[in-house]
């Protein structure tokens, strides 16, 4: 058997091994005594850690690219891995990690000896190791073992495996991550107990969740509809805790990094289809195309997916409350010119069109799955569509191993429509919303082999935000009073900010994390409301829903960062980290007013976090989190007669603990498991509402104490495969319910999905049953309990996927 190395020189103390000399002839070339020199080199380079970028490609080239990255050497037969395919490997890991990952669902594994590094074919039994994460969310490529921040994660096996069709669906695998839907249409999302409009519904507040696409953040409307689809997603990462420091705006609770697969040098095509009940039916392609030989190649991903909700309406009308339709058209284009080596241009297109259904239910028992607009006066059951584009151009160019510059240049812009049920005749509403983002980060990364690593840079964006509504309100013959709402409103944001998170080797073991942003916000809010009254347009209405305003303000936030790290061992880290997040202050008409205006002050999070990752066991990987949040200035949002008003609740603070694994437990068998542990309390806050402190002390609304997640799959060497997973969400206020109303308590519930089929030659067919046990629930509930939105009960289907 021939042997060939692919890597510059074999270490060894006394004696160099020239490219492509043999490992035996080595062996023979070299003492006994020198050789165990050489295997003592080889067990401390594995531990060393490089930077990798390897893209998917044929095994034996992805294997001479890694000893080069590496300076190692690798022996492999060539007949050995002929044929064979590997996704790549991207990141700062150790060499081990790097090679585990870069052989991850192959057949083969490597081992390390007297003679050097070595490929052989895997005929191990028992369990096998498990592929490393490299964590991408933080601008910096981290293996998980290396990383502080309490992170979930999804991969595109994961999304694969477990039919991860939707973001909700990988929220709710995860702890502490939540997705609860709304009356309003509205996709809802939670980290660690905070939605991601605030504790509760906003005015003019910003996100405090970012839900960032390809490099592209997320509009306010956009995040709750238009970021759903995970066809070819590479990874979703949900990053919980302020992200303040790197990604700035919107990320004071936390941030979701969702990347699609980047093209590749290699023909590729994907196709998937789903037939099921309540008339799903999915369609999705992928084609990626090399144009040009190692430089120029595109993607092209497109998904279409609707259904139809099985409430019964009173009003024939009202059917289109329960269409869900999704569809989405991504391309992007990877350009890597030989004569300009070290740079890299991303360029990326996404279309999404999002209609989500609203899930209402009224009457006596809601679990009867009927809606009546007209029941109860008037309902505020809508529907929402969005049509949102996303933009990006990321250019990276590489100086050296250790030093590269990156720009990423955005563009977003979405479009949103309300309209009540189309047979409610007593409220009537239809609002237009535009949003428009764009966006500048330019940073210095340091990598390598340095004791100082991580990333420097800087950041514009501007966030415009304009929205018409129309609202008439009948409230009945016997009081003979309407009232017609005509308002534009304009929201814009201007923001400068340089940031840093840096990282330093101390030695023995401990790491220091420094770094922090300093942020300044433009905010200017403009409201024009008009009323026009029946009853002869009376004071009382005119201040309740009358306003006037234009005004501006600038905030100016510096966001420090914290932390040690400690290698107990080479596979298990603690780690201790304090950071501020931000979300900036607003102006708003004050209460009983129609032009006074009152300024809402910036919202800050002290967070103080225990982190522990654990790899000892190489079928077994496992991170726990402690965390303690104290808030200042919360910015709470309160109906009052049907008028939303902001204020600054003092003293609200939450802390808890997130535990997720994943493991190989034996040959074709894999797990995962996650635990979120939360507790919240409101501040004292000065609002009619709350009266009397009657929400100081009450938990945040949609905030479970407990969350759960356990999934197992398995797939056998014949082609059979299943999987199965049990989510769990404990009791929780519905959103907005900040006085804990009983009646806006929701039960608990557990949701368990199975799939099982069988795969041959690129094809898999799969049979689905989500909800497997029909469980009744609700995700939300107005404060008298007439009006709910509801869970999907049991559904069943068929999926087809193929790769060419």
């Amino acid at each position: 058997m021939t042997i060939f190395t692919t890597a510059i020189r074999l270490a060894g103390q006394f004696c160099a091994v020239p490219i492509r000399v043999s490992v035996l002839t080595a062996a023979l070339l070299c003492t006994t005594g020198i050789a165990n020199l050489q295997q003592a080199s080889a067990q401390t380079e594995v531990q060393a850690r490089k930077n990798f970028t390897i893209a998917a490609q044929p095994l034996a080239d992805a294997i001479t690219a890694f000893g080069m990255q590496a300076n190692i050497q690798i022996s492999v037969s060539p007949s050995l891995v002929e044929g064979a395919q590997t996704e790549g490997v991207n990141g700062t890991m150790s060499i081990e990690e790097g090679l585990t990952a870069l052989l991850s669902g192959t057949d083969f594994v490597w081992r390390s000896d007297e003679n050097g590094i070595a490929i052989v074919q895997n005929l191990a039994t028992g369990p096998l190791i498990l592929s490393p994460l490299t964590i991408q969310g933080e601008k910096f490529n981290r293996s998980y073992l290396d990383t502080t921040t309490s992170v979930g994660v999804a991969t595109a096996d994961d999304i694969d495996k477990y039919k991860l069709d939707e973001l909700s669906d990988i929220f709710n695998t995860m702890a502490n991550v939540r997705h609860f839907p709304s009356s309003q249409g509205n996709k809802g999302m939670q980290i660690r107990g905070v939605s991601a409009d605030g504790v509760s519904e906003p005015e003019n507040s910003a996100p405090t969740i970012s839900v960032i696409i390809d490099g592209v953040a997320q509009s306010s409307e956009a995040l709750r509809r238009g970021s759903r689809g995970t066809w070819d997603m590479e990874q979703v990462e949900v990053l919980r805790g302020p992200q303040s420091t790197v990604h700035g705006p919107n990320a004071m609770a936390g941030a979701i990094v969702m990347e699609s697969s980047d093209p590749t040098y290699d023909w590729e095509a994907a196709a998937k289809g789903v037939y099921g009940t309540n008339e799903r039916r999915d369609g999705a392609l992928m084609v990626n195309a090399p144009l040009v030989e190692d430089q120029l190649a595109i993607r092209l991903a497109a998904e279409s997916r609707s259904q139809f909700k099985d409430i019964e309406p009173a009003n024939e009308d009202d059917r289109v409350l329960n269409d869900d339709d999704y569809r989405s058209l991504r391309g992007k284009v990877l350009i890597e010119p030989r004569r300009l080596d070290g740079l890299s241009v991303t360029l990326m297109a996404n279309d999404v069109y999002d209609k989500p259904s609203s899930s209402t239910v009224n009457g006596s028992d809601l679990f009867e799955r009927k809606y009546d607009s007209g029941a109860s006066g008037f309902s505020t059951a809508e529907t929402r569509e969005m049509n949102a584009n996303n933009y990006s151009a990321e250019m990276v160019y590489d100086f050296d191993n250790s030093l590269s510059l990156t720009s990423v240049t955005t563009f977003h812009d979405a479009a949103l429509s309300i309209n009540t049920a189309p047979g409610n005749t007593a409220y009537v509403r239809s609002d237009t919303r535009d949003d428009e983002n764009i966006t500048q980060d330019l940073r210095l990364t340091l990598d390598g082999a340095n004791a100082l690593t991580g990333t420097v840079g800087m950041y514009l964006a501007r966030q415009d935000k304009e929205s018409i509504s129309s609202i008439f309100v009948g409230l009945g013959a016997g009081l003979g009073v309407t009232v017609d709402v005509k308002s534009e409103a304009r929201n814009t944001i201007d923001t400068r900010a340089i940031y840093s998170d840096l990282r330093y080797d101390l030695g023995s073991g401990f790491s220091l994390l420094g770094g922090g942003r300093i942020q300044q916000d433009t905010v200017a809010n403009f409201i024009d409301r008009d009323v026009t009254s029946l009853a002869a347009n009376t004071a009382g209405q005119d201040i309740t829903f009358a306003k006037d305003m234009d005004a501006e303000r600038t905030d100016v936030a510096i966001l420090p960062k914290l932390g040690v790290t400690y290698d107990v061992t080479n596979s298990q880290v603690a780690g201790l980290t304090v950071s501020r997040g931000y979300r900036q202050g607003f102006s708003q008409v004050a209460d009983e007013t129609n032009s006074t205006i009152r300024e809402v002050e910036p919202e800050y999070v002290w967070t103080t976090e225990l982190s522990w990752r654990d790899e000892s066991a190489k079928s077994l990987s496992w991170g726990a989190n402690l965390f303690y949040n104290s808030y200042e200035n919360q910015q709470v949002t309160i109906s009052n007669n049907n008028v939303l008003s902001s204020f600054n609740a003092k003293g609200s603070y939450s802390y808890g603990a997130e535990i997720e694994g994943r493991a190989t437990v034996w040959d074709g068998f894999s797990a995962f498991g996650a635990l979120g542990l939360l507790k919240t309390q409101l501040g004292e806050m000065n609002a009619s509402s709350c009266a009397s402190n009657s929400c100081e002390g009450n938990d945040f609304p949609e905030a479970p104490a407990v969350t759960a997640s356990l999934g197992g799959a398995w797939e056998s060497k014949s082609g059979l495969f299943a999987a199965a997973d049990v989510n769990y969400a404990g009791e929780y206020y519905s959103n907005s319910a900040l006085t804990n109303n009983d009646t806006q308590r929701l039960n608990d519930f557990f949701l368990t999905n199975v799939r099982a089929g069988y795969q041959f030659e690129g094809v898999r067919l799969i049979a689905y049953v989500d909800n497997l046990f029909d469980k009744e629930y609700l995700t939300s509930s107005t404060n008298n309990r007439t009006q709910a939105t509801i869970g999907d009960g049991r559904t069943v289907g068929l999926q087809l996927n193929a790769k060419f």
